[in-house]
């Protein structure tokens, strides 16, 4: 099944809006390639978000230019001996023409083409590479630091602006993606059994992906410590009893992240306590998407998956109290201490290298609340805004152990009942929604997710 293609036109497009916003001269770095040890050894290389988003150029060491005049593709020379090393190439000048640009020139030539610039009107972002962050700082005579000070604010929330809102191609290019991550997560279901190790679950993971010819769009989180939030170890073995806790996602050839969680017992079959923990985040889970619809507050989403899970905690005997009370005073975020999703697009946390401008809307912070404080967005939905939804429920000894927490929370704690939960594990439950003016569109929703869905697919394959 061949990958939906993004036509050059998009790019060519996002660049005239861009340049037809601000008015004025513009400057985006690509990243370069980061070495490993040795300079010809080279880290597997991502280009800019921000930069393939308006160029469509996947090349290391690239830059573009744009006035009200041209639009100028600054990449490195090409030497005679790359044929040898890495075979016959694209020529600079078919790149540039492909992808829509008036000329190219050498990359090398950047510095003198900017001493006939005036700098100071020119719009630029920082990008995740200290050197070229420095060479920013020193033509343009102002700091760049990639997620602090990271260049001009009428570019950032032209950016912002465009990116926060998907297209019908990038949708796509999800939809298309999830499918991937779909086989991956099945392939790592049916691995599963008791006695296996972590890394036999990573391995079954990845292939799919891999097969597909795609990357994972960050670090995959696989591990029956699901209580530790972005745990990347995979050092255990699989005993009976554990929950295995699955974070993963495929990046799509031209960026698009997914982004899914599942948990499940690696013997197929839930325990009760199990059972009702998992029910608990469903249920959380299926009602938040439901809210996924323009307009809805996002915060409001957090607010209404935590509602669900108090019940839950109340019922089990963990929290006492009246549920409207826990959530105010913070309760809850022991048990689930992280905020119910983000943005998703290009990256899997979309843009937050800009900050929280980027997901709260102006007169809008975060809260200063345990838990809630990690909330990673609070903006009214649009359509085509692409977003997690992601409850948890989390037995952690970090957080109970705490004893700032401890005392905040000591009357409305079971702590007997906490100790009995202990080794529990986590749970967590994530979808990618698009909202729509009407219904929700669960991009991921052909994941198994159901208690009989997943029993029957764990272990399947060795059975």
């Amino acid at each position: 099944m061949r990958h939906p293609h993004i036509p050059l036109s998009r790019f060519t497009h996002r660049r005239g809006r861009l340049q037809n916003t601000l008015n004025a001269p513009i400057l985006l770095m690509g990243n370069v390639e980061q070495s490993r040890n040795f300079p010809a050894n080279h880290l597997p290389f991502r280009q800019d978000s921000t930069f393939w988003y308006f160029t469509g150029c996947t090349h290391p060491g690239a830059a573009w230019f744009s006035s009200d005049t041209e639009s100028i593709l600054f990449l490195p020379e090409q030497h005679p001996s790359d044929v040898l090393w890495h075979g016959a190439q694209e020529s600079n000048a078919t790149i540039t023409q492909r992808l829509g640009f008036d000329r190219w020139l050498k990359r090398e030539d950047l510095d003198a083409f900017m001493a006939t610039q005036e700098c100071q009107k020119v719009h630029t972002i920082a990008v995740s590479d200290y050197k070229t962050n420095q060479w920013l700082s020193q033509t343009l005579d102002k700091p760049f630091v990639f997620g602090e000070q990271n260049g001009s604010n009428e570019l950032i929330e032209t950016i912002i602006s465009m990116r926060r809102i998907l297209d019908e191609d990038e949708i796509e290019q999800l939809r298309w993606t999830a499918n991937i991550t779909r086989d991956a997560h099945i392939s790592a279901m049916k691995a599963t059994s008791v006695g296996q190790h972590e890394l036999d679950i990573a391995s079954a993971f990845h292939y799919p992906i891999h097969k597909a010819g795609l990357n994972t769009a960050y670090h995959s989180i696989i591990t029956v410590d699901g209580e530790i939030l972005h745990n990347h170890a995979y050092k255990n073995d699989l005993q009976q009893g554990d929950l295995l806790l699955l974070d993963g996602g495929a990046e799509s050839p031209y960026g698009y992240a997914t982004d899914v969680t599942r948990t499940w017992p690696v013997s197929g079959t839930f325990t009760d306590r199990q059972k009702r923990a998992y029910t608990a985040v469903l249920k959380a889970q299926e009602a938040s998407i439901e809210m996924v619809r323009s307009g809805v507050r996002y915060r409001h989403i957090h607010d209404a998956t935590s509602s669900v899970l108090t019940e839950f905690l109340v019922s089990e005997e963990l929290l006492y109290g009246k549920v409207d009370d826990l959530m105010a005073q913070g309760a809850h975020a022991l048990f689930f201490p992280h905020g119910v999703g983000h943005l998703l697009g290009l990256d899997v946390h979309d843009m937050e290298n800009f900050g929280d401008r980027v997901a709260y809307a102006p007169g809008r912070a975060r809260s200063e609340q345990f838990g809630t404080g990690y909330l990673r967005m609070d903006l009214d939905l649009e359509p085509n805004m692409v977003v997690t939804i992601e409850p948890g429920f989390y037995m952690c000894p970090a957080i109970f152990n705490d004893p700032t927490l401890r005392n905040r929370f000591n009357a409305v704690v079971n702590w007997d009942r906490v100790q009995d939960w202990m080794g529990f594990g986590g749970i967590r439950i994530e979808d990618d929604i698009r909202c729509t003016d009407d219904a929700p569109e669960n991009l991921t929703e052909q994941i198994p997710k159901s208690i009989e869905e997943v029993s029957t697919l764990v272990g399947s394959l060795t059975t």
